[in-house]
Order: structure tokens, then C-alpha cells, then sequence
């Protein structure tokens, strides 16, 4: 807690605080408790031991705890996510981190001036991925858990991946018991709408492969997809996506010579099969790749091909 006083010029006392014994274990285990005049104002801080509870939760925590002692609670956090911190802020809850302060019992919100927040312009591919998991769950929650099992990530990997969704305020992270959830106040075309925006195109290369090379790593992507799943005429040249960490790139050429003997390929920053059904490319990933398309005809194949997911 010095830096409310070396950041903010906060002034502090410190005092033990004795009184756990009249709290149920749950809490007395969850928190270690100190006293602390800020300012001329006694409150108690709160830091946990475990990762903190959910809003409703830590709300009932707190009246127990002013229960023994009428005075303000502070929350103290190693960081807190953007979401996390509106929360608390509408909730009232007092919060201290390394670099924030809201103290509304002094009427005080600071900030540290060179505070350096995360933001997110673009995802990590693996990011996009867990995005991608979300959607098409179809789901207002899904366990970190279940997300590590099913994509092909380290633990540390998930984490970042975790912390850029939280970044964007879009989505937000709370436990069930011991297990860590994954939730977002929006859904569906709503959540995909706002999200997009941080999302890119999978596709890193395009080139061209005689057809006898076809492998079973790859699966119908791009306009091939569009002329399956909508009105689009198809075209000439088959569409196949494939994960570039599966294929030599060395075999696509770059001219199409002969469209009865040659596919287009599009190879991928992540595996195209992650989301497959019927031997394609997921719907939103294949809309994804076409980022840059300015026909008509392909924009209005792609919001027919969307409306698929959300009304399936």
C-alpha cells in the first residue's frame, strides 16, 4: 500500500486488524485482513489469498465484514481487469491496485499518469480461436478449462489469449467453485458485430496445387464454401484451406495454369478442421478471409452464409 502514498500522495497508517475469528471460515480463509487510516479515513483492506469471488458474492463478504466493523472495505488487487474495474466502480466496492485507486468513501478515482492499460487493436491468433469456441458454443459462458482441452494451446497461451478478451470489455471472467468461466453480457450476431473488429483473416498464402496433391489436412474454403452454403455462383477453381504448420508451402505454385487440373489454396494461420463441418471451413473464419473483398456478390453470399450460424 505505499504507493497510495509514493503515486498518489495518499497518506497511511497502518493497524492490525484481529477480528477474523467472527467471520465464517470461507471469508477469514479467502482474505488477508489489515487496517489502514487513509487520510484520516479507518477502513479495512481485504487482499485475497485466492482469486476473488464474483461480484454478488464479494458484495455479501463485505456486509459481513462491516457487520463487526461500520467502516469502508477495501479491495486490494495485484490488477484488475477493465471489466472487473466497472464493475466494482458501479458496485461502489473500494478497489486499490498498483496503479488505480477508487476510494469513493474519499471521493477520490486516481490513476497513475504513465499507467500503461493493455490495448487491443488486433487478436492473437489464438485469441481469434477462443473467440471463434465462444460463438459458435452458442452459450453465455464457457469454462477455461473445456477451452484448453479443445484448442491447441498451452496453459500460458490461454492466459494471454483470456486476458485480450477481457481487454476489450466485451467480455469478462468469473469462477464456478474452483473452475474459471469465460462470460459476455452479449451473444450470437451482437457479440460477433462488436467483436469483428479485432479479428483478421486466417489466410497468411494463397497459391495453386495440382489436384492429385489434395491431402486430407485440407477442407473446402473460401468461395468454394459461399457456393455450397448459398446462391454464389461457384467458380471454376475449387477453394481448399489447409493449417500452414501442415503443409510444405514449397508445393504451391503461383500461376493457375489449368483450372480441370489445378485447386486454389489458402493456407491458414490456424487448422481450418478446428470448426469443420461436412468437410468446409467454418462459416465464420471463411467470412473472415474475405476481408478484403469489395464484390457485391461475395458481401451479400457472406451475410447469407452468417445468417446460417445465428439462426442454427
Amino acid at each position: 500500500m505505499d504507493m497510495l502514498t509514493d503515486i498518489f500522495g495518499v497518506q497511511v497508517q497502518y493497524e492490525s486488524w484481529n477480528k477474523q475469528g467472527a467471520l465464517p471460515m470461507y471469508i477469514a480463509g479467502s482474505y488477508d485482513f489489515t487496517a489502514a487510516i487513509l487520510n484520516g479515513y479507518r477502513c479495512i483492506v481485504l487482499s485475497p489469498t485466492e482469486e476473488l469471488v464474483t461480484l454478488p458474492a464479494l458484495k455479501k463478504q463485505i456486509k459481513r465484514i462491516q457487520e463487526i466493523e461500520n467502516v469502508p472495505v477495501v479491495i486490494k488487487l495485484p490488477t484488475v481487469s477493465s471489466y472487473r474495474r466497472k464493475k466494482l466502480i458501479e458496485g461502489g466496492i473500494p478497489f486499490i491496485t498498483g496503479k488505480q485507486a477508487f476510494l469513493p468513501f474519499m471521493g477520490t478515482f486516481l490513476t497513475q499518469e504513465n499507467e500503461e492499460a493493455l490495448e487491443v487493436t488486433k487478436f492473437m491468433f489464438s485469441t481469434q480461436q477462443l473467440v471463434l469456441m465462444y460463438l459458435y458454443n452458442k452459450s453465455k459462458k464457457i469454462y477455461v478449462s473445456d477451452a484448453t482441452k479443445k484448442l491447441p494451446f498451452t496453459a500460458m497461451t490461454m492466459s494471454r489469449a483470456v486476458r485480450q478478451l477481457e481487454a476489450t470489455g466485451l467480455f469478462y471472467t468469473t469462477k464456478d467453485g474452483v473452475n474459471k468461466v469465460i462470460e459476455s453480457d452479449y451473444s450470437g450476431k451482437e457479440l460477433y458485430e462488436k467483436v469483428k473488429k479485432y479479428m483478421m483473416s486466417p489466410v497468411r498464402k494463397i497459391g495453386y496445387l495440382n489436384k492429385a496433391d489434395i491431402t486430407t489436412d485440407m477442407v473446402l474454403a473460401g468461395d468454394s464454401v459461399l457456393a455450397e452454403a448459398t446462391m454464389l455462383n461457384p467458380s471454376r477453381v475449387t477453394t481448399y484451406a489447409v493449417y500452414i504448420k501442415l503443409f510444405a508451402k514449397e508445393k504451391l505454385g503461383n500461376e493457375l495454369i489449368d483450372p480441370d487440373e489445378q485447386v486454389r489454396v489458402e493456407l491458414w494461420e490456424y487448422d481450418p478442421k478446428q470448426f469443420s463441418e461436412d468437410d468446409m471451413a467454418d462459416r465464420l473464419s471463411v467470412a473472415l478471409s474475405f476481408e478484403e473483398n469489395e464484390d457485391e456478390r461475395v458481401e451479400e453470399a457472406i451475410e447469407e452464409l452468417l445468417e446460417g450460424v445465428w439462426t442454427e
